[in-house]
């Protein structure tokens, strides 16, 4: 698996891509194990002109039955000094799955979903010998270099992710609902950019919604409202304007 996630890191280091720690609670290996069955390695990139926002790319590797081993990529979109506020916020103002990450998720998806979203697992390639090595690693880069940055370009700045505050994941099974986790992302990045009057557009559609996704309510709705409210006191005093 090492020589995998060496010769992606070359591929992506080329695209501006560098390799860091892990940045989910997931880690970077099957813990305990000397022979791990599975690493995921990770790599990332600042976005120019979103401070603090960065994109990433995860390769999951994992060794089947058969000693053959299965790529698999994952492109997000993480915010540290999202998830530092989120982290002052009370619980019940966010979303029922929140975990508490830093950085934070602003938005994710698998790259299946681009050419096989009834069946994503279709995306993995597998590596039998050193052999198919380099085959794998074009086959992941050609997601990287096109569908995937086609997504990171839907959200390269403040108005395109606020745009995409409003409509439900690319991978969402709930095909009504905004997803209340990039909702909240999008909301702690635009009122720390100074876009309170856009803010204030997005949470009265959404506290005016009759109803919401799964992990979310309309008391939650309020609550973090109210508490986005306390913690930027320019976005409550534009609520009362």
């Amino acid at each position: 698996m090492k020589s995998i996630i060496a010769k992606l890191g070359e591929a992506l280091a080329a695209d501006g891509f560098v390799q860091c720690e892990a940045l989910d609670r997931n880690g970077e290996a099957q813990p305990g194990k000397r022979y791990p069955r599975w690493r995921h390695a990770w790599f990332a990139a600042d976005i120019e002109g979103l401070p603090g926002v960065r994109q990433a790319i995860m390769a999951s590797l994992k060794l089947d039955r058969d000693s053959c081993v299965s790529v698999f990529g994952w492109a997000y979109v993480m915010s540290g000094v999202v998830g530092q506020v989120r982290a002052e916020l009370p619980i019940d103002a966010l979303e029922s799955a929140a975990d508490g990450s830093v950085p934070a998720p602003v938005d994710s998806v698998t790259f299946g979903i681009f050419r096989y979203p009834q069946n994503v697992s279709r995306a993995k390639s597998w590596v039998a010998t050193e052999a198919d090595i380099d085959n794998s690693v074009v086959e992941f880069m050609d997601y990287v270099r096109g569908d995937v940055r086609d997504w990171f370009g839907q959200m390269s700045t403040i108005t395109d992710l606020l745009a995409r505050a409003r409509e439900p994941r690319l991978s969402a099974l709930d095909r009504s609902n905004p997803n209340p986790e990039r909702l909240r992302a999008v909301v702690i990045l635009a009122l720390l950019a100074g876009r309170v009057q856009d803010v204030v557009s997005l949470m009265d559609w959404y506290r005016d919604r009759d109803q919401f996704h799964d992990w979310d309510s309309a008391e939650r709705v309020a609550a973090f409202d109210a508490a986005i409210g306390v913690r930027f006191p320019e976005y409550a005093a534009a609520r009362l304007a």
